[in-house]
């Protein structure tokens, strides 16, 4: 049914999850056989070879091209070549990371391979987390298929259909309808030199791509309870976050620890000295920025959080950071400040993420940053569409339920789900409402059905 399901969404692509599917099916039961520890790591490479040989071709191949034609208009030596227009397969940047780690873990000898080929393309393919995540770890999966009570179950039908709604909700209500603004400031690129639009923009585009994406894990993750798999949590109220490093704990969090197990460590990670850590998470975030899309924004956008993140490790190295976090009479107030820094940092990335265009991408950030800048919050008003009081209504209930885990303790998500049945109802009827009446009538695609 999960291939059914990918046919649908991508045609002859399949054939592409199918061979990567059986090459790591049969490199794991080399990798595992075999008792010459070369000899194991030559299959291990055929896996790498592979699947890496196809996502570059798939979806980096037309990249490069344009990038050397680039090249070309400079220097006459260099090729020029027309771009092959294709097309890229569902799915593809996260069934490659998938698979590629389920072979790595074999040869790392942390589990044994899955006995039964059905149930590793299971696992590869299985519908609710292919098209964009999470990301799933094999033995995870595999624990799970394996328990004999794995079955229908009333508690994870609640869940999992409130975790589906709650998504609809976010998405339909809130990413679609704020996305209105980000089109209209940064394709349109409306009086890129009034800091209000620009700030507006940039918070309504931080709010939407947090609200697409995570709204695609709570559907799939609520899908997969209904069959009784938990998948992993990807998300964790980000905009909470009091340091770049955190932020990537809190976002994207099963693709932050996916570079983390499988490219920053064995790049040698904090272990081998100051020099090796800083080279290792640079280029963990360049590829973990161009994992998100073939363009150079993704390759900016990875390169900035590398020197957030490295700048972060070297202000906490400072003994008077930590006494600052320390003391009473201080702690709260560098709490507020690490946390606005942070935010303010994050949020002017999200720029590189949203604006292709290098010349409007050039105006906003220096716009951004107030230089030669003005403020008219009456001329951004005038300039939105008809749609601005309801997209700041948005903006204002967004803001209010992603900081109330800090009063709760609990996620939103969790509370609606766990809730008295009465006020389960009410809820969910008030999310059915909102998504009948206040979706705009065009909803763009999940966000990250293209990377």
């Amino acid at each position: 049914m999960s291939y059914l399901f990918f046919i649908l969404a991508s045609g002859w692509h399949v054939i592409l999850l199918f061979t990567s599917t059986i090459i790591d099916w049969l490199v794991s039961q080399k990798i595992y056989a075999e008792k010459d520890k070369k000899k194991s790591k030559n299959w291990l490479y055929l896996s790498l070879f592979t699947n890496f040989g196809l996502l570059a071709i798939f979806k980096y191949l037309d990249f490069i091209i344009n990038s050397l034609n680039l090249l070309s208009l400079k220097f006459w030596w260099a090729p020029n070549m027309d771009p092959y227009g294709i097309i890229l397969p569902v799915g593809i940047s996260f069934y490659t990371f998938q698979t590629v780690s389920y072979s790595i873990d074999i040869y790392r000898e942390k589990y044994e391979p899955y006995k039964s080929f059905l149930d590793f393309a299971t696992y590869a393919s299985f519908f609710p987390q292919l098209v964009a995540g999470p990301i799933v770890r094999a033995d995870d999966f595999k624990k799970q298929i394996d328990n004999p009570f794995l079955s229908f179950n009333s508690k994870y039908l609640r869940v999992g259909i409130s975790m589906i709604i709650f998504g609809l909700a976010k998405k339909l209500v809130i990413a679609d309808n704020v996305a209105a603004h980000v089109d209209f400031i940064f394709i349109e690129g409306q009086n890129l030199q009034n800091s209000a639009l620009i700030w507006w923009g940039t918070i309504c585009f931080g709010i939407q791509i947090y609200c697409d994406f995570s709204a695609y894990s709570d559907i799939a993750i609520g899908s997969a309870l209904i069959f009784g798999i938990k998948l992993p949590e990807n998300f964790n109220s980000p905009y909470l976050s009091q340091s770049p490093q955190e932020f990537w704990r809190r976002w994207h969090i099963t693709l932050s620890s996916w570079l983390r197990d499988y490219l920053y460590i064995p790049l040698g990670g904090s272990r081998n000295g100051k020099n090796r850590m800083f080279f290792a998470l640079m280029i963990t975030m360049l590829l973990g920025g161009l994992w998100h899309g073939a363009s150079w924004n993704f390759v900016i956008w990875g390169l900035a959080h590398g020197l957030l993140l490295l700048i972060h490790r070297l202000l906490t190295s400072f003994n008077i950071i930590k006494v600052l976090f320390e003391l009473t009479w201080t702690r709260h107030f560098m709490i507020v400040l690490s946390w606005f820094t942070t935010q303010s940092l994050i949020f002017f990335t999200w720029l590189i993420f949203r604006i292709e265009d290098f010349s409007m991408l050039g105006d906003s950030m220096l716009t951004f940053v107030g230089w030669e800048a003005y403020f008219d919050w009456d001329e951004a008003k005038k300039l939105l569409p008809e749609i601005h009081y309801l997209t700041i209504y948005l903006v204002i209930i967004f803001s209010l339920f992603h900081f109330l885990p800090i009063i709760t303790g609990k996620r939103n998500r969790d509370l609606y789900a766990n809730s008295h049945p009465i006020i389960w109802g009410i809820i969910t009827g008030i999310f059915f409402l909102s998504m009948l009446f206040l979706r705009p009538a065009s909803s763009p695609e999940f966000i990250y059905f293209r990377f």
